[in-house]
């Protein structure tokens, strides 16, 4: 760019994407102090998409709302209904039956399965449940056992299983709750990512799903925001400048410069170290440690009438199929005799699943899927409308083992620039993307407070 071609502009505070930790940082601080928010593509909410049709809805990006804190408090503050998931269920296809998961003896002794297959889905079952109470203790047994977990690919869990159901059943769960291998992960984010869900669903508070989708928090977020969000404005760089940064982006075609006080930058971890070019290695490093699991969802709005199989589960598990999890986001609705007609189904692969159907037609995938889901709901054949298709590649990030001690760095700020993203906190999830985007905030309102008294003072001296 030549200075001249340049258009300038000045704002306190710049945000860097419009996803969800973008969103609660921006409205953390726009009552504060003046803020400006740039997004690359021409929507909010990031990896949060839904798609409504009449009563129902479907999350064709991120599935399920769950946490504490900032994003509960954030539905609540705005009067968003939820649908509680209470006493729905998951299940898993095997072998051409559904079998509640919440019935332990069904799954091993109801289920069409050789006794191989019962000893090795027994033994994957005792490891996940041996580390359970250590995921949350601060003990020092329980660190030291985190700690030996972290050095172990998740695949360990298979070690010694000769069953290829329950090796398949493994790896679905990690495709459908991480997006990807177990051959890719540590073990310890495995576990608790997979085991809370699948050993110990209570332990999730909050599982639930906001009536409408999840992108009813992210569009009331951006209709608060209003004109502070600039879509289609692709960040070229983010620099220090002074006690300030500068940041060039493009406007459509319309080269722009933007100066502020601070930045909060809560772009995917590739994206970020890209335009933050004058990043310690230390931070590089940190970055490059990251990997995001990837997925290809169909959904399918359903026109069924009457009680249904599924209406009891919110999610089913189908590790032998073309997509390895089918989400009921109607599940939520089903709290009474009053089941209106129709539904909404979100059926998903992650992992390599994912990445051998990228490539593929959207007709090819909707044709697998269908064909898939019918086999095991055969009553939903003639009811399934027309399917919709979202590729993910970047979605739940990950980390390879040991490679996570290297995260402690990306949570201090780089001067005036600071981070933020669901990579920086415990558990990879929506909840805590939005903890993120307001710790952020709430870091640059007291740095810019501070500032402003030591420039106060030194006036005065």
């Amino acid at each position: 760019m030549t200075t001249h071609d340049v258009h300038e502009e000045t704002t306190e505070v710049v945000v860097v994407g419009a996803g969800m930790s973008g969103l609660m940082a921006a409205t953390t601080l726009a009552p504060e102090t003046d803020v400006v928010v740039l997004e690359s593509t021409d929507r909010t909410g990031g990896r949060v998409e839904t798609v409504r049709r009449g009563d129902y809805w479907i999350n064709v990006g991120t599935q399920f709302t769950e946490g504490t804190g900032t994003l509960i408090d954030a539905l609540d503050r705005h009067g968003i209904e939820m649908g509680s998931l209470a006493g729905k269920s998951v299940a898993l296809y095997l072998n051409g039956e559904v079998v509640d998961t919440s019935n332990p003896v069904a799954l091993m002794f109801r289920t069409r399965m050789t006794m191989m297959d019962r000893i090795g889905m027994a033994i994957v079952g005792a490891r996940i449940l041996s580390v359970m109470p250590f995921l949350e203790s601060q003990s020092r047994i329980a660190q030291r056992v985190r700690a030996k977990l972290d050095t172990k690919l998740a695949s360990y869990l298979l070690k010694g299983v000769r069953s290829e159901l329950a090796a398949a059943v493994v790896r679905s769960w990690s495709a459908q709750w991480m997006g990807c291998e177990v051959e890719e992960t540590a073990a310890t984010q495995f576990v608790t990512s997979v085991g809370l869900a699948l050993a110990d669903p209570e332990k999730i508070p909050n599982f639930s799903l906001p009536v409408g989708g999840n992108q009813t928090l992210t569009d009331v977020l951006t209709e608060d925001l209003g004109g502070r969000i600039r879509l289609n404005s692709v960040v070229r760089s983010v620099r220090q400048d002074g006690d300030g940064v500068v940041v060039d982006y493009h406007d459509g075609d319309r080269p722009v410069r933007l100066r502020a006080k601070r930045a909060i930058v809560t772009a995917p971890a590739d994206v970020a170290e890209r335009i933050i070019p004058d990043l310690p290695q230390q931070h590089r490093n940190a970055f490059n440690d990251i990997t995001y699991g990837r997925y290809v969802i169909v959904g399918f709005f359903t026109d069924e009438v009457g009680p249904q199989r599924w209406d009891d589960y919110f999610a089913v598990s189908t590790p032998q199929l073309s997509f390895q999890a089918m989400f009921n986001h109607a599940a939520a609705m089903r709290n009474g005799d009053d089941r209106k007609p129709g539904g909404a189904l979100a059926c998903f692969a992650g992992g390599a699943h994912a990445d051998a159907l990228f490539d593929l037609p959207d007709e090819e995938i909707v044709s697998r899927y269908q064909q898939d889901l019918l086999a095991v709901f055969p009553e939903l054949e003639g009811k399934l409308g027309e399917g919709i298709v979202r590729r993910h590649r970047r979605v739940v990030p990950f980390w390879a083992p040991g490679r996570r001690n290297s995260l402690p760095t990306l949570r201090d700020p780089l001067g005036t620039t600071y981070l933020a993203g669901d990579y920086q906190l415990d558990l990879p999830s929506l909840a805590d993307a939005a903890t993120s985007g307001e710790r952020a905030a709430k870091a640059v309102l007291a740095s810019l407070s501070q500032a402003a008294r030591e420039k106060d003072s030194a006036i005065r001296v």
